[in-house]
């Protein structure tokens, strides 16, 4: 019970602001996770626009296909430069994949609603909404990925 009151503690809202404004440990993982994210949005967005414009998918699908192409380009950046998790084995990876996805698809049904909100009833463009969608994921994805997916045996 200790344990988890430590970890609540952690997830204490100033705690986490206070650690993404630091150039300390969290403050420079967040650096990487917001660049290895950027290669994720181009990755997402070329994939996007080339099946919507390209081969004409419908921008639902095109989301979807797009979302697991840049997902699995992020989680081997992230697993090896953003959190360093070196010297892990198949299973470990494996386990960690399976949470990242988890993570991932919540932030994917946040990104597909957003999507059809700004498409559907607020008549934006499509690309702008995508991005505009991908933008407010970003900070849950990160925390997933720091608290839980990425935490290394021992830390909070």
């Amino acid at each position: 019970m200790n344990r988890f009151k430590g970890y609540s503690e952690k997830l204490h809202w100033a705690y986490i602001v206070n650690s993404l404004m630091t150039s300390g440990h969290t403050g420079n993982q967040f650096v990487r996770f917001a660049l290895v994210g950027s290669s994720g949005v181009l990755t997402n967005l070329a994939v996007y626009s080339s099946l919507i414009y390209l081969l004409l998918v419908h921008y639902l699908i095109a989301a979807t296909l797009s979302f697991v192409a840049a997902m699995s380009g992020n989680f081997i950046l992230n697993l090896r430069w953003t959190f360093k998790t070196h010297g892990q084995g198949i299973k470990a990876i494996r386990d960690q994949y399976l949470k990242y996805a988890m993570i991932t698809l919540i932030s994917y049904g946040i990104n597909i609603l957003t999507l059809w909100l700004l498409v559907d009833i607020g008549h934006w463009h499509k690309v702008l909404a995508q991005l505009t969608a991908i933008f407010i994921t970003t900070s849950s994805n990160f925390l997933g990925s720091k608290l839980w997916v990425f935490k290394l045996n021992g830390s909070p």
